[in-house]
Parts: structure tokens; C-alpha cells; sequence
């Protein structure tokens, strides 16, 4: 069985028809070792951001999204320009570690804002690519060239709704986010870090409506229930859908994530669980694989995995994203990147433990990024192997 793991340098990197074009790497570990897109990129505002750039706004497009939220403001210019270095998750970290009910205000607002930023910038990406992403065409010979029983596991850690519509002209469509598991027979959706048309039933009397407004103010008095529903869009979200108050369910980015940043429903974790002893090989893209939580989910749970890819910009940097993977999850001992850069694929013995494990699983990387992977059918030899 398959298992394809989506960051922010998938859907950065989601167009043909909006290449990344060449320029300085910006570095960090939000970029995903990918090239900015240069001043004159013809995406504008509308591509899918990466971490650090989820506040900045250079375009202009977003100020009165920042304006529905007053509270956003006291913090917001630390997060367009963290000091010191930082990537936008150390600044929120740092934010954060100061406590207080006013900064769990302000944090509220920083959760609207990005569901708001994020429906706007999935809307206006599907405009601008004519729906067109890397995402169908992947999708699309995974399912051609993978056993026709086998489920795919496709796990994002993106907000966005870029892979989501995507799957909809393969059948995948759910109405319940409960039941989206059993949606389809082979194709099962996991989003931990929540996604932007993800609510979440405030613990209120059914007869309570409260505004967004009201929810940041009262953010430190808020409780959640377990119940989870599918919003189309903002204005939906926010006129009291089944005519009860729903708070959107997204994980603020923070820079060492925890389990307490899982924000999926307990099901969907649960099912997860189930699939992982039987998979076999993941193919990593854009992803930076620092997810601490979600490493220790899979540390001693994937027994018959034998081939790891990473779809990165560089040898370097997916064979950094490799190295800690592998040696996060107890796949492997620790290597060093630097040894590998000159190969893209190399067999290593696997760390063996209480369960059957393998003998060696093989590891290999695909420079070039997302559009490259596709456009050129990579995923072909990764799968046939």
C-alpha cells in the first residue's frame, strides 16, 4: 500500500502553468528548498504560500481580511518580520509561550485569518490554473499503477483545497466529514493540521449564536465540542451552519508541533492507525518532515515499508528531509545527507525492533520539485519498483 505525504512546497509548486522561476533560494526551513517565486511571478498573490509567507502580503491583497480581526494587529507585524532569524513558526512559538487570554484572543484571530486566507487563495488558484494542478495527473497514475484492491493513503498537511478538489473527478467528494473514510473504496483523505472548510460545534446553547467577532474576544473562555461539519465557504461558516456556532478547525503553525496540534476527528486517526502496518511505500513532496507529532504516530507502525521517495528542489534538501524521516520515525539510523547528495538512491538496513520488520528499505529522492516529479512521470519507476 501507498502513502503520499503533502506539505506546503506541493501546492506552492501545484502549476505547470505557473513555473517557480529561477532566482536566489531563500533558504529556511519553511521554503521547502525551493526557489521564491521572482518579483515578477505571474501567479501574483494567489500562490499557495509557504509558512513564512503567510502574513506578509507584499501585493496588498489581504488587508481587509486582517481588518475583520482587530486583535490580528497587535501582533501581526512580528509575523511579517520575525526578528532575530526566526521562521514564522519560532515567532508564533515565542508568542504563544507568553500565555495570557489576551494572546489566546489573538491567536483566534490568527485562525480565522488563515481560514480566510486560505479559502480565498484556493479559490483564486483554481481560477487562475483553470482548476489544472499537479495534483489530478499524481492522483490519477497512482491509481493506474497501484494493485486495483490497495486503498492510497494521502495525508496533507496543507489548509488548502487544492488536493481536495482534485479528488473530486475521481469520486471523492465528501458530504460528512465523519464518514469521509468510507467515501470512496480506495482513495482515503487525511488533513491533521484541520483544512479551511473544517468546523468545529462550540460547546453553546443550541439557541447561542456568536459571531467571529465575539469568539475572538471570548477566545480564553471558548470550549469545543467533538463535532465536527463541511463548510462551501466563509459566508456559509459564518451564518451559523445547522444553526449553531462553529469555530474553523485549523492547527496554528508552530515550529515544534506537538500531538495538542492535531485538530482532526479522533476517527480519522483511528482509521489512519488501521491503514499503517499494511503500507509499504510513501512518497514525500514538499513536505519537511518536522512534524514531531505525526513522527512518533508512525514510529514502530510501519513494519512493511521497504521504499521511501522525497520530492524536493535539491539532492541536498531532499535528502536532509530524508535523513529525518526515517530517523524520526525508527525506520533507520541517523545518515548524513551530506553523504548522498551525488546519488538518488541508496539501500540501507532497516532498525530492527519488537515487530517484523524488513531487512532494508531503499530510500531515493526526486529533485526538480512537484511540477517536475509529474510532468516527467517519475512516480512511474517509484511504483513499478
Amino acid at each position: 500500500m501507498l502513502m503520499v505525504i503533502f506539505g506546503a512546497g506541493a501546492s506552492y509548486d501545484s502549476a505547470q502553468a505557473f513555473p517557480l522561476l529561477p532566482q536566489h533560494a531563500t533558504g529556511g526551513q519553511q521554503n521547502f528548498g525551493l526557489p521564491s517565486p521572482a518579483a515578477v511571478d505571474l501567479a501574483g498573490p494567489w500562490r499557495p504560500p509557504l509558512a513564512n509567507d503567510l502574513f506578509r502580503d507584499p501585493n496588498h491583497a489581504f488587508g481587509h481580511i486582517v481588518q475583520r480581526y482587530p486583535k490580528l494587529t497587535h501582533i501581526i507585524p512580528f509575523l511579517r518580520q520575525p526578528s532575530n532569524g526566526r521562521s514564522v513558526e519560532e515567532e508564533l512559538e515565542s508568542l504563544q509561550a507568553r500565555g495570557g487570554a489576551e494572546r489566546k484572543r489573538e491567536f483566534a484571530s490568527v485562525t480565522y485569518y488563515l481560514r480566510d486566507l486560505l479559502f480565498e487563495v484556493s479559490d483564486e488558484w483554481r481560477a487562475r490554473t483553470s482548476g489544472v494542478t499537479n495534483y489530478a495527473p499524481l492522483i490519477g497514475e497512482i491509481l493506474d499503477l497501484s494493485k486495483a484492491e490497495d486503498p492510497v493513503c494521502l495525508l496533507t498537511f496543507n489548509y488548502d483545497l487544492l488536493l481536495d478538489r482534485a479528488l473530486i473527478s475521481f469520486g471523492h467528494n465528501p458530504q460528512d466529514l465523519e464518514l469521509e473514510y468510507f467515501l470512496h473504496p480506495r482513495l482515503k483523505l487525511f488533513k491533521p493540521h484541520g483544512s479551511v472548510n473544517w468546523a468545529r460545534f462550540v460547546d453553546r446553547d443550541r439557541d447561542t449564536r456568536l459571531l467571529p467577532q465575539h469568539l475572538c474576544d471570548h477566545a480564553d473562555m471558548i470550549r469545543f465540542t467533538d463535532e465536527f461539519i463541511l463548510v462551501s465557504n466563509v459566508d456559509e461558516a459564518n451564518k451559523f451552519p445547522q444553526g449553531r456556532t462553529v469555530f474553523p478547525c485549523i492547527a496554528i503553525p508552530l515550529q515544534n508541533k506537538t500531538q495538542d496540534t492535531f485538530v482532526w476527528p479522533k476517527r480519522h486517526r483511528e482509521h489512519l492507525e488501521g491503514l499503517l502496518p499494511s503500507i509499504t511505500k510513501i512518497l514525500i513532496i514538499g513536505w519537511r518532515a518536522r512534524e514531531a507529532h505525526f513522527a512518533e504516530l508512525l514510529r514502530n507502525n510501519l513494519p512493511r515499508v521497504n521504499r521511501i521517495m522525497v520530492v524536493g528542489c535539491s539532492p541536498s534538501d531532499a535528502w536532509e528531509t530524508q535523513a529525518h524521516f526515517v530517523w524520526s520515525t525508527a525506520i533507520a539510523g541517523r545518515i548524513d545527507p551530506a553523504h548522498f547528495v551525488d546519488i538518488l538512491s541508496r539501500k540501507i538496513d532497516r532498525i530492527p525492533g519488537s515487530m517484523s520488520y524488513e531487512q532494508a528499505v531503499e530510500l531515493s529522492v526526486a529533485p526538480g520539485g512537484f511540477s517536475d516529479f509529474v510532468l516527467n512521470h517519475r512516480v512511474i519507476d517509484f511504483l513499478k519498483a
